[in-house]
């Protein structure tokens, strides 16, 4: 999306950006929206038809059985090369609430009779060009590249819903309502819900994926109930596992509770209500679909991957969206919510970035794909190179993966996911950001990494080292291990999102913070150390309790406690002493409470992924240096950070966490039912 004072969008941008991940999509759906904030007058309606009689059948019907005034003859946009459904579109003048009704009424005719066709967008602002096959076809059908479609904000979407035959191009992305365009990525496990709750409000036909709901579902809120965009988005996302929201949110969620999504999504969409352009991007509870914003000076981003972005402009701003957060940015007013409750600090430490100099044979990649490159870098290696520099990668996937050497890697871009899968002993040095997914099932070698990180990093790492200086994201460190002296170790100079350590086994994780450091901003996300079983983690700074381990909600807790005061098992008194705690473990209720009351309570505790931790906040000491000191030194040597590392082993604080040896733990009975 463009800022207000930039040039409208080309949409070779979209094509561009979203060819980058043409890996991603197949040949059985691709699409785009545009959004322009104009004063064009009328609705721009589109639809499918298996012929050019049922195509004038349809505008009849919206003109003669509907009273819509028509206002221009349908016009073919594309014709299928398989002889498939053609698109035409015709501009209407109406009510929108008439407009709304005529177009489900149409299209529930055109599904029950043997399908026929559909309208498949109406709207003002929006223009939908959907269709099947690759973006790069879709756009050619439609001929969008003769360089008159510009737009305020430009979606793209590659690959069919997965739970679609996808054949048609009714069943591609982007799905829209009004003027509202949507694509997503996941699956809504929520949609039958989501559906009865739309079929109740008067929406008569869908064409059976689950991604269209989300665009009714913002359309309905929006255009019938009047919510703002912000309030509409809080209702989707559905948010309550992470602690209550303010009490406003919480009654919007309670009233609209048949708006509400589940299920593993990413979401990216654009509206525009005649005064101003949005974007939206928002994540499910648990972050289950990689989402990544970012901005420049003109223009803002939302995509899957961050080389889509980088496509556009290398430069710019990224970071990703905490788990069930939304982003929300307009034309006008530029980033509203940058979708994270803390806003994201970039460094400002006392080194500054050099960029090395780079060998004249490099490799560059700008027009390889994955397996072009690792062809090259294999070639290099099989000639006697003990260092390969490569330049322009931009979401080259598994770079490394399968080389059996101890050459150097050094990599100039935004690698894609799965870097340095496997590794067992290459030094891979990335001179920017990466993307999800690096040193999965890692055994050896080292992975030093100038920028951010995404999720899934150092999954089941297994042996070697990954640095980190700046951010990463959901899911660090699960199922991390270690057999005899083989003890990977992961270290990160920012700060991680949810699910750090989840089922960790062994190793050490190490989290700095150093661009929060004189902040009292907690480094981690939530569910830290969640069904962990051995290794070390040292988190800088104090950790709230309820951030580590797999904790119910701190509501459902004070609302079973309140229930045992009127079954008269715990007093008031009790009841109001933990009331008033911001925060509580199973242990604070052990030393506050009854041991009766904490057999009661255990019962919300205990489960196949809860486990007793040891929990110590202190000074790093001897055998601490012992085992991670060399690690702060070439930390802090790699990166330049000796005097922030200085400081932090000297005189900061960490939260260390080790699970309680089993002799130890203290496991309730909780009582049936």
């Amino acid at each position: 999306m463009r800022k207000a004072h930039s040039r409208p969008i080309p949409s070779t941008s979209a094509l561009n950006a979203i060819e980058c991940v043409r890996y991603r999509g197949s040949k059985m759906g691709a699409g785009f929206a545009r959004v322009r904030l104009d004063t064009t007058q009328g609705w721009r309606v589109k639809a499918f038809a298996v012929s050019e009689e049922v195509a004038l059948q349809i505008f009849s019907m919206l003109e003669e059985k509907w009273r819509l005034e028509v206002l221009s003859h349908p016009t073919l946009e594309y014709t299928s090369p398989n002889g498939g459904l053609a698109s035409y579109t015709a501009c209407v003048e109406a009510g929108y609430e008439a407009l709304w009704r005529a177009v489900q009424e149409v299209n529930r005719m055109l599904w029950s009779n043997g399908f026929k066709g559909r309208i498949y967008s109406w709207g003002r602002f929006v223009d939908v060009y959907k269709g099947v096959g690759y973006p790069v076809d879709v756009y050619s059908l439609y001929q969008m590249g003769d360089g008159s479609l510009e737009a305020d904000l430009w979606i793209a979407h590659t690959r069919q819903p997965t739970n679609s035959p996808g054949r048609l191009p009714v069943w591609s992305h982007p799905f829209s309502s009004g003027d509202w365009a949507i694509v997503h990525n996941g699956d809504i496990s929520s949609f039958g819900s989501n559906m009865e709750f739309l079929w109740s409000l008067g929406y008569k036909s869908f064409v059976g994926t689950d991604s269209e709901v989300i665009a009714y579902l913002l359309d309905y809120l929006t255009s019938f109930q009047h919510l703002n965009v912000q309030e509409a988005v809080k209702i989707l996302c559905n948010r309550f596992n992470r602690g209550l929201p303010d009490p406003e949110t919480v009654k919007l969620l309670y009233k609209w509770r048949g708006a509400r999504l589940d299920g593993p999504f990413s979401v990216i969409g654009g509206f525009c209500d005649g005064h101003d352009v949005y974007m939206v991007a928002f994540a499910d509870r648990f972050k289950f679909r990689p989402i990544i914003v970012g901005e420049d000076e003109n223009y803002i981003y939302a995509a899957s991957e961050e080389a889509q972005i980088r496509t556009i402009n290398p430069e710019a701003r990224v970071w990703t969206i905490e788990p069930g957060e939304y982003f929300l940015a307009s034309l006008k007013r530029g980033v509203i919510y940058p979708g994270r409750t803390i806003h994201e600090r970039f460094y400002s430490l006392s080194a500054t970035f050099t960029r090395p100099a780079i060998m004249e044979d490099c490799i560059d990649a700008s027009h390889m794909d994955y397996r072009m490159l690792n062809r090259a870098i294999s070639e290099k290696i099989k000639a006697g190179a003990r260092q390969v520099d490569i330049i322009n990668v931009r979401g080259q996937r598994y770079i490394g993966v399968g080389l059996d050497s101890t050459v150097r890697l050094k990599i100039f871009g935004t690698p894609g996911n799965c870097l340095a899968n496997l590794n067992k002993s290459l030094e891979i040095e990335v001179f920017g950001n990466v993307q999800d997914d690096v040193g999965d099932v890692m055994t050896g070698g080292r992975v030093i990494i100038h920028g951010d990180a995404r999720d899934v990093l150092a999954q089941a790492l297994q042996g070697g080292v990954i640095y980190v200086k700046g951010n990463a994201g959901n899911r660090c460190g699960i199922q991390m291990r270690e057999y005899r002296d083989r003890r990977p170790v992961l270290m990160i100079g920012g700060r991680v999102d949810d699910y750090l350590g989840e089922y960790m086994a062994g190793g050490v994780i190490i989290i700095l913070g150093l661009n929060y450091l004189d902040t009292d901003v907690e480094i981690v996300g939530d569910c830290v150390a969640s069904g962990m079983v051995g290794g070390t983690i040292y988190i800088r700074g104090k950790v709230s309790p309820g951030k580590i381990g797999l904790n119910p909600p701190r509501g459902d807790v004070i609302q079973y406690l309140r229930g045992l005061v009127l079954d008269g098992r715990l007093s008031i008194e009790e009841y109001e002493a933990i009331e008033s705690l911001e925060d509580f473990t199973l242990d604070t209720l052990r030393e506050m409470l009854p041991p009766e009351v904490v057999k009661h309570v255990s019962k919300l505790y205990l489960n196949k992924y809860w486990k007793e931790l040891v929990v110590e906040y202190r000074r790093l000491n001897d055998s601490d240096m012992a085992m991670i000191g060399p690690h702060f030194e070439e930390f802090g040597k790699v990166f330049d950070l000796r005097k922030e590392i200085d400081r932090v082993v000297k005189e900061e604080y960490f939260t260390v966490i080790r699970p309680k040896p089993a002799a130890a733990t203290r496991v309730e009975e909780p009582e049936e039912g």
